[in-house]
């Protein structure tokens, strides 16, 4: 997770506290709801994108790995991975699904990173918690400090077509049965950033019509095309490349998922 994100409000619990338990559930949501790519994708795209470049990848370093569901499959074929988080509560939940496959640290962005890695990446969209391009400058700077010459780091950005256009200013809810939530989100014009308000009912183990109630704040931010180059510029990254949604296609401004591609200069 990225530092001072996700947006808090007053009185707020801790982002992600209780939305922990249920997280893959949330992605399951997005996928099949707003079109998330599903991590065998991405997968399959960032080692593609490996082969073409002929870049020799064996150990890996993931940034913001959540409940460890890019772990589980980076360690599924056979990638030595160092996987870091902010959440202690998230990174449990990691632990508990790949045990001792990968190395787990407890690291808030942009805090100096672990190094000896051939590549990095940052999947699900954790870029968009950057409040500025000074603070993303920030982390791609920490990134590009441990990254070989000539290595890749390959993150992923929910676009302003998504946060401000798709979203906008819409509530969208589920029943689960034994979960239910409403996502509401809300942006003003003359603002780079969106605000989600998440609400979600979970079962308690008091009885099945017995639920509880906690809710979360989430702030998440748009980045052009030209900030994230002069940023990744300026990092030490001599190439910048950008995709639509773990694919082939480049972006355009209609894409909701852009996945960026940077190469580290020879010096």
């Amino acid at each position: 997770m990225m530092q001072g994100q996700p947006h808090q409000d007053a009185g707020m619990p801790e982002p992600y506290a209780a939305t922990a338990d249920v997280y893959d559930r949330l992605v399951a949501y997005a996928i099949a709801q707003w079109g998330e790519s599903p991590r065998p994708r991405m997968a399959d795209f960032i080692e593609q994108a490996w082969k073409a470049r002929g870049q020799r990848v064996r150990r890996v370093l993931e940034l913001c790995c959540g409940t460890g569901l890019m772990t589980e499959e980076l360690v599924r074929r056979g990638y030595e991975v160092t996987a870091v988080d902010r959440s202690e509560t998230m990174l449990a939940l990691a632990k508990k699904r790949v045990g001792g496959a990968a190395d787990f640290r407890q690291i808030e962005l942009p805090a100096p990173l672990p190094g000896d890695t051939d590549a990095v990446v940052c999947t699900a969209a954790a870029f968009n918690y950057q409040s500025s391009a000074h603070s993303l400058g920030e982390t791609l700077h920490a990134v590009a400090t441990v990254l070989p010459a000539g290595a890749t780091f390959v993150f992923d950005i929910e676009t302003a077509a998504l946060l401000k256009g798709h979203w906008g200013n819409r509530m969208w809810a589920a029943d689960e049965g034994d979960l239910a939530f409403i996502w509401n989100f809300t942006s003003q014009p003359d603002t780079t950033y969106c605000d989600v308000h998440y609400t979600q009912f979970t079962r308690s183990e008091a009885g099945p019509d017995t639920y509880t109630g906690t809710r979360e704040v989430h702030r998440l931010y748009a980045f052009d095309h030209d900030t994230v180059r002069a940023q990744a510029r300026a990092a030490g990254f001599a190439r910048a490349e950008v995709f639509d949604n773990y694919t082939e296609r480049p972006a355009t401004d209609a894409t909701h998922y852009e996945t960026w591609f940077l190469t580290r200069d020879e010096s």
